[in-house]
């Protein structure tokens, strides 16, 4: 049996994984096996390098991070170490804000947000113990260069051209080629032309200093501009009783920040942890989720009439448990959570939630999640301050000592119940109208409240506000306008109109990848010979690829390429949530659906 593993990001290691600790436990797939890894960057790392600056910090603690499935196994190979294990055998710790090797410093914790640059280590380090640990009859050849297309041959093979003119011929195709470009799009009509976010360098060096620049974004990637356009260019943060002041180096742009939404990002809880697997939902259970999405036919569910109203009275309920177990203990936070699950059986939420509210206060999740959506602005001035505040009490939620915070355990609550949702979700489960309404609103506000960089962040926003190097005097959703090289960005929802030039215009969101107008000469290839399509809902089609619900291409025909698998960000549209990385709890669903790929090329 051969087969070919395309693109070799985290992904991909996720498959070599599957297949190598299948190939340790018995004789996989029953003979032997060569897999081909067709990767022309550095294996394992993806959008990770080596290279990448340290002050671009990953989002999740490392603690969280894993790309073994069972980090706690008796009889673990030398791979099986998650992100913190291997971090601090490597003898990681930090001097300052820099994380380095070494025998002086502060020890990192699992809480800590490591360097990106560290988990690209990590994971080319994961990748070389594999094929180190790969038994006899698993055989990994490495191919550094790029798959230009899958082509179908007369005995059912598929032959995979390469970039470097040579071809191979394998029984399967697994493709994980990750967060590849597209050609027009929005963006080009919109923002003409602005400079990408990544690789940071291109801008850091480039810009020169006291310039002004359009940033198009207020989440992680706009996060990640602003931190290299003033940590990036010499600037330094001093603390300060809990919060941070900026000292500039000179060689700062001044920002405008502004995205469609208005809102800003919120802020990871400190000493947060991932409760996927240990809270059990008690008004979202698997029965009610299983009730929703129904059976037989799919595209029957709402989101926000069917699905939203379930989470907001799971979030109001674990928002008042917590609340009650910091003022009166577990014993407090149990009857908490018994009273209002009972009443919700009984049909007396609301009003149990009400008495409850008095003494521990009222949480109204609509408020937090659509934050005042559609809420029209006075002036620049009173929209910016408007910001202001919300980042502030979004990060003084995220500094409560051990993660405690009853606001951000709510929170929590779109984590947990990520797979529940995405039964629902997945393979054409909402109607096309709350499909489009999910992807255009919905999945950025639960993105928004969950999947925000580190309390550091905010911290250093509010600083760099103070300092007047970023600003927000747009209000929700401005225009974009190029005349020349003039760049006007001009506010439509300020009932007092704002408007001014910048210099430069920087894209700090990323588009999701696409098939019909990719810019991968393998995808296109693959979409214009009908290998793939985008998927429709009846004859409206979405754009996302369409698959089986075995992760297979659906082709221009109708029928699964059956020897053929897609995952990964590719795939974000006919399923929910794909841009991760791989690991225990809250992304465990990677391995579980690679498992199952694994088990087909097995059979």
């Amino acid at each position: 049996m051969e087969a070919a593993i395309i693109g070799l990001g985290p992904w991909g290691l996720c498959a070599l994984e599957r297949m190598v600790s299948g190939a340790r436990r018995q004789n996989w797939p029953g003979g032997p096996a060569r897999v081909h890894i067709i990767e022309p960057g550095a294996a394992g790392s993806g959008v990770y390098s080596l290279t990448q600056p340290d002050y671009l910090l990953l989002n999740n603690p490392c603690g969280q991070l894993s790309m073994y499935v069972d980090p706690v196994a008796a009889d673990s190979p030398r791979y099986g170490l998650g992100l913190y294990e291997w971090a601090d055998l490597a003898g990681y710790r930090w001097a300052g804000a820099s994380c380095r090797i070494g025998r002086t410093g502060r020890p990192i914790t699992p809480h800590d947000f490591l360097p990106r640059r560290v988990m690209a280590e990590y994971l080319e380090w994961f990748y070389d113990a594999l094929v180190s640990e790969a038994p006899a009859h698993l055989d990994v050849v490495r191919h550094h260069t790029s798959a230009l297309d899958i082509v179908r041959q007369p005995d059912g093979r598929e032959r995979v051209p390469l970039g470097d003119g040579s071809y191979i011929d394998v029984d399967h195709v697994i493709v994980t080629c990750g967060h590849t470009g597209n050609h027009g799009g929005e963006d080009a009509d919109t923002l003409t032309r602005p400079i990408s976010a990544y690789p940071v360098q291109t801008y850091v060096d480039s810009l020169p200093s006291g310039v002004s620049v359009g940033l198009a974004g207020m989440g992680l990637v706009a996060t990640d501009v602003v931190t290299a356009l003033t940590l990036g260019r010499g600037g330094h943060f001093v603390e300060e009783g809990g919060r941070s002041r900026y000292v500039a180096s000179g060689r700062e742009p001044v920002i405008h920040l502004f995205s469609r939404s208005g809102l800003p990002y919120c802020s990871k809880a400190v000493s947060g942890v991932d409760d996927t697997g240990a809270y059990r939902p008690r008004i979202c259970t698997q029965e009610v989720m299983e009730a929703v999405r129904g059976q037989g036919a799919r595209a029957t569910v709402d989101m926000r009439a069917d699905l939203l109203p379930l989470i907001f009275a799971e979030m109001q309920l674990r928002f008042t448990a917590q609340s009650a177990r910091l003022a009166g203990g577990a014993e407090a936070a149990a009857r908490v959570t018994c009273e209002l699950t009972a009443a919700w059986a009984a049909g007396s939420f609301d009003r149990v939630l009400r008495g409850h509210a008095a003494r521990y206060g009222a949480f109204d999740p609509s408020e937090h999640f659509f934050g005042g959506e559609g809420k029209l602005f006075t002036s620049s001035k009173e929209y910016e301050i408007h910001l202001y505040e919300m980042v502030e009490a979004d990060l003084d939620e995220s500094l409560m000592e051990g993660g405690s915070s009853p606001v951000k355990h709510a929170y929590e609550v779109f984590r947990i119940l990520r797979d529940p949702m995405r039964s629902v979700i997945d393979f054409r489960g909402l109607t096309l109208d709350s499909y489009l309404d999910f992807h255009e609103n919905v999945r950025s506000k639960i993105n928004r409240l969950i999947a925000g960089p580190p309390a550091l962040r905010s911290q250093q926003l509010l600083a760099l506000m103070d300092a007047g190097l970023v600003t927000a005097p747009y209000g929700p959703s401005p225009t974009v306008e190029r005349d020349g090289p003039r760049i006007t960005i001009r506010s439509k929802a300020l009932l007092r109109p704002y408007a001014n030039d910048v210099d430069y215009l920087i894209q700090g969101h990323l588009e999701d990848p696409t098939v019909f107008r990719s810019s991968s000469p393998l995808l296109s290839r693959l979409y214009h010979s009908g290998r793939v399509q985008q998927l429709t809902y009846g004859d409206v089609r979405v754009g996302s690829v369409d698959l089986s619900d075995d992760s297979h291409p659906i082709n221009a025909a109708g029928e699964p390429e059956e020897r053929i698998w897609i995952f990964g960000v590719l795939t974000e549209g006919v399923r929910y949530f794909n841009h991760y990385i791989p690991s225990p709890k809250s992304r465990y669903r990677a391995f579980l659906d690679m498992q199952g790929c694994i088990d087909q090329i097995a059979g």
